[in-house]
């Protein structure tokens, strides 16, 4: 049962990654700077790039032309191949005012805005950049805002990068803070316990798009077997866990996830004994820490499949024992593949 519980873990791991490779290139927007940028201009480029690639696009940085026509200069570095869009911060030598450019491919315009600039602001920089990414995704969402007039000519259909990054904006329940997850896992230790197979529920809480809460429960499930010379015992787990979880890429299709979780676990065994001897039932709580890693693969707006894999060390951890000596140990510790699918509510 061990082999095959880990076999079917890495087909399942294998999966994933096969998906992970066939997701394609990134959709490819391009920042442009001034030769010279203030330092406002600069870290609001920095934050820009960074919030982009984080919604799963290709971000690339380019300087603009001295002496051209920025009208000219930047819709030549959007006809490059697989350009989907081109973004600009210009004018940052005007006082008090910054020109951002967005040069759209995808729904085949330009946008002009002048924003107002505070250097003695703290949040000068991050203010920009808002404005500037906010100022993309309007451009971008003429290709969802139909409302009973004639769609928009489109050059091309929209990349799924492209699609995200608009739907996260339309999206009524965008800011679903909890969800349900329904599943199961399997534990097996490395000392004599051998796999048993549990169903598992999870309550998670979104205290923003990174960090999750969740309490996660799992039990009534199937029993390992522990054999010796004396006899044998069928071994029952459950557990529960409180955890903090780190998401990344939030809203790329592909989410490495990684968890820190603390607990209890309560383990049973039934034994049998050989005769004359005579088999004993005992229980025991033990306390639980758990790290975990795994994938989220989203599959919409409200639903993701999640594959993880946990090691739990238990404290004190479990022992079985045949004529007063251990033949088996769990929790030191076990491990625990799971699969899970979740519903944001």
């Amino acid at each position: 049962m061990k082999v095959i519980a880990w076999r079917a873990l890495a087909a399942g791991l294998a999966l994933v990654a096969t998906m992970a490779a066939k997701a394609g290139w990134a959709s490819t927007v391009i920042l442009v700077r001034p030769e010279n940028p203030k330092a406002i201009t600069a870290e609001a480029l920095v934050r820009m790039h960074g919030e982009l690639v984080s919604a799963g696009f290709d971000v690339q940085i380019a300087a603009t032309t001295a002496g051209a026509d920025p009208r000219a200069s930047l819709e030549q570095t959007a006809s490059g191949n697989n350009v989907d869009a081109v973004v600009a911060l210009l004018g940052d030598a005007t006082p008090g005012l910054v020109e951002v450019w967005v040069i759209d491919r995808v729904t085949g315009k330009s946008v002009v805005r002048r924003i107002p600039s505070q250097p003695e602001s703290n949040r000068a920089a991050e203010i920009l950049a808002i404005r500037a990414i906010e100022l993309l995704r309007a451009s971008l969402l003429e290709i969802a805002m139909v409302g009973g007039r004639e769609p928009p000519i489109v050059p091309k259909p929209p990349p799924v990068e492209v699609t995200r990054f608009v739907e996260h904006a339309l999206d009524p329940r965008k800011d679903s803070r909890w969800a349900i997850e329904f599943g199961g896992s399997g534990v097996a230790s490395f000392d004599g316990v051998g796999l048993a197979l549990l169903p598992m529920v999870r309550l998670d809480l979104a205290l923003g798009p990174h960090i999750l809460m969740r309490a996660t429960a799992a039990g009534l499930g199937t029993r390992s077997r522990v054999e010796a010379s004396a006899g044998s015992a069928e071994v029952a787990q459950q557990f529960g866990l409180i955890e903090a979880a780190l998401r990344l890429r939030p809203l790329q299709r592909l989410q490495p996830f990684f968890s820190l979780g603390a607990g209890g676990r309560y383990t049973s065994a039934e034994g049998r004994a050989s005769p004359p001897g005579q088999g004993q039932t005992a229980g025991q709580w033990s306390f639980l820490a758990d790290a975990g890693a795994g994938l989220r693969l989203s599959l919409g707006r409200h639903f993701e499949i999640a594959l993880e894999v946990h090691a739990q060390l238990a404290q004190p951890y479990p022992s079985i024992r045949f004529l007063g000596s251990p033949v088996a140990t769990s929790g030191r510790p076990d491990l625990l593949p799971s699969l899970t699918l979740l519903a944001w509510l």
